[in-house]
């Protein structure tokens, strides 16, 4: 009997020891990637590496950095650090996160993501064309999977160095701050209306689509040519809000 649980201890530590030194690219290759998913060149193991391009369209990133950590393995579960971008290239995504993986699911425990707004309305369809730029920036303290996206997340987001093109020409404003929620599994945004359109904003991300409801009061500093178009978005109610609300369906190509 003690001779079997060396040889078991021996096979398992065999197979510890291939997992760890084989290369990430040979792991890489065994993987069933969507077709759509290109990968760039490939460093390192699978505890331990680097690839320095991933794109599936709209989504590409650069510099994209892993490490494993197996100290909850005994909770059957595994350490995430990821990685990617450039911190310094405002024109670029940025990803940097900790979290933890089972077989049946994933959480965060923190988490920083910077990405081009200009990325992102591309991919919502919105009732007119808009034109927009800056970077929404999002600060996860917790996040845990549930269906169809969450079980519970905390944390902020802010749309950074905020300018938005009218027919006058661009407006800045500034920055708008938020704060991040799950409501029934679903991702839900509520904006602070301390800007300069006084947006305060629900937006609820669903299973393949979004809605937006609020309201907006542009500040008397903004010029006329804003404080007229809001006949387009609105009527006024008694404290000269204007309402906002509509929803679509969100691209993932």
């Amino acid at each position: 009997m003690k001779k079997l649980w060396l040889i078991v201890i021996g096979a398992l530590a065999y197979l510890l020891f291939m997992a760890v030194l084989t290369p990430a690219s040979v792991w890489l290759k065994l993987a069933p990637l969507p077709p759509e998913v290109q990968i760039g060149k490939v460093q390192g193991s699978l505890w331990q590496g680097q690839i320095d391009a991933v794109s599936r369209p709209p989504v590409y990133l650069t510099n994209v950095r892993w490490q494993l950590d197996a100290a909850s393995l005994w909770r059957g579960q595994l350490g995430v650090r990821l990685s990617a971008g450039d911190v310094k290239d405002d024109s670029q995504p940025y990803l940097q996160l900790q979290g933890s993986i089972n077989p049946a699911s994933y959480a965060l425990q923190q988490a920083t993501l910077r990405w081009p707004i200009g990325g992102i309305m591309q991919n919502l369809q919105l009732p007119m064309p808009v034109d927009a730029s800056g970077a929404i920036v999002l600060n996860i303290k917790e996040f845990a999977k549930g269906e169809p996206y969450c079980a519970s997340l905390n944390g902020a987001a802010s749309w950074q160095q905020a300018r938005f093109k009218s027919p006058i020409g661009w407006l800045d404003l500034r920055q708008i701050d938020a704060t991040l929620s799950c409501e029934q599994g679903n991702l839900r945004l509520v904006t602070a209306p301390d800007n300069p359109l006084a947006l305060a904003v629900t937006a609820d991300v669903m299973a393949g689509r979004y809605q937006l409801a609020g309201t907006l009061k542009p500040d008397a500093s903004l010029p006329k040519e804003v404080h007229d178009a809001m006949r387009f978005v609105s009527q006024p109610d008694a404290e000269g809000r204007y309402t906002i609300q509509f929803g679509g369906q969100i691209r993932t190509q």
